[in-house]
């Protein structure tokens, strides 16, 4: 090889990595990650450096449930005709006290109890899903109503629930392997999952082109009351699961278990980059928004700042973030 063949493979090679960290950095995920390790640094600072590590795998276990809760929103949001699922919170928490009510803490009852939550989830997405496609109610009025019932069942069905999660899924939210943890692999294998049911199969290509274009995907083959329908039911499903392993991480089922998810559920999706106007999800946007969200509350604490306030940044952020999305030459 001569020193001139050497020089256009090296220059092909910069230009190639040139290329790759411009879209890196002109991905709509991109803030999200850099306001990850904005935050993580801030509290590593303001702690002296202490636990550097330890705190960003607290982020992973608990930013985990809402990375879960928050990926069956993004499919609801991607599907467009305004879907926002509002009884992601009531789900959860219904589904932790039927799942700790069937486990009892035993190991023996592991699968069932995960199970049990899993078919009380995909049951309330059913309900939302046929509230919104065949009765046509707005999907926010639908799914909250649906959750305020499901907030009663919850309230009636707990002055009766003694049970507890079983202690080998209790195990499995805390374990580590090595210095990271078990959870957070789940999270990983979870997002991956999800990322290529929607952008790898037909399915996933589908509800984009639905939140895109209702018409144009009905012209195409597709159809859109289906599809949106689904994503109610993928939602429901997966807020099921987040109820389930945030039961286990906290020792036992909570009637304000959910709370924190509501608003949390839908931040993650919008600060992961996807467009609230459907069309288009990112499941690494996601992840780091979960992640994010959950250091930024980490930060609250660490700070001594008050829950409301927190609530109230987290509003900001989100306003900002869809702000900037609506600008002018905004990137869609």
């Amino acid at each position: 090889m001569t020193t001139a063949d050497a020089k256009r493979l090296r220059g092909a090679d910069e230009r190639m990595a040139a290329g790759l960290v411009g879209r890196a950095l002109r991905h709509p995920s991109f803030p999200a990650f850099v306001g990850m390790v904005a935050i993580w640094l801030a509290i590593v600072a303001l702690s002296s450096g202490r636990g550097w590590w330890d705190t960003f795998t607290a982020a992973v276990i608990v930013g985990t449930i809402l990375l879960i809760a928050g990926l069956g929103q993004m499919f609801v949001i991607t599907g467009g005709n305004g879907g926002i699922d509002l009884s992601v919170s009531y789900v959860m928490t219904l589904c932790a006290f039927f799942s700790c009510d069937v486990m009892g803490g035993s190991d023996a009852q592991l699968w069932p109890g995960i199970l049990a939550g899993l078919a009380i989830g995909v049951a309330a997405g059913l309900i939302n899903a046929c509230l919104i496609e065949l009765v046509r109610m707005p999907p926010l009025v639908a799914t909250l109503a649906v959750g305020f019932t499901l907030q009663t069942i919850t309230l009636i069905y707990s002055g009766s629930v003694v049970g507890v999660s079983s202690p080998a899924l209790r195990t499995f939210t805390t374990a580590q392997w090595g210095p990271v943890p078990v959870i957070g692999i789940f999270g990983v294998a979870v997002a991956v999952l999800a990322y290529v049911v929607l952008k790898r199969t037909s399915y996933g290509r589908r509800i984009e082109a639905v939140g895109q274009n209702a018409i144009a995907a009905g012209l195409a083959g597709a159809r859109p009351s289906l599809i949106r329908a689904s994503t109610y039911v993928v939602s429901a499903g997966l807020a099921g699961l987040a109820g389930v392993l945030a039961a286990a991480y906290a020792g036992g089922a909570a009637r304000n278990l959910g709370d924190n998810y509501q608003l949390a559920s839908i931040a993650v999706v919008v600060l992961g980059g996807s467009l609230i106007a459907g069309g288009r999800g990112l499941v690494s946007g996601v992840w780091a928004g979960a992640i994010l969200l959950t250091l930024l509350s980490t930060l609250g604490n660490v700070t001594r700042l008050a829950a409301g306030w927190q609530f109230v940044i987290q509003g900001v952020l989100i306003v900002l973030v869809l702000a900037l999305t609506r600008a002018p030459g905004a990137r869609r």
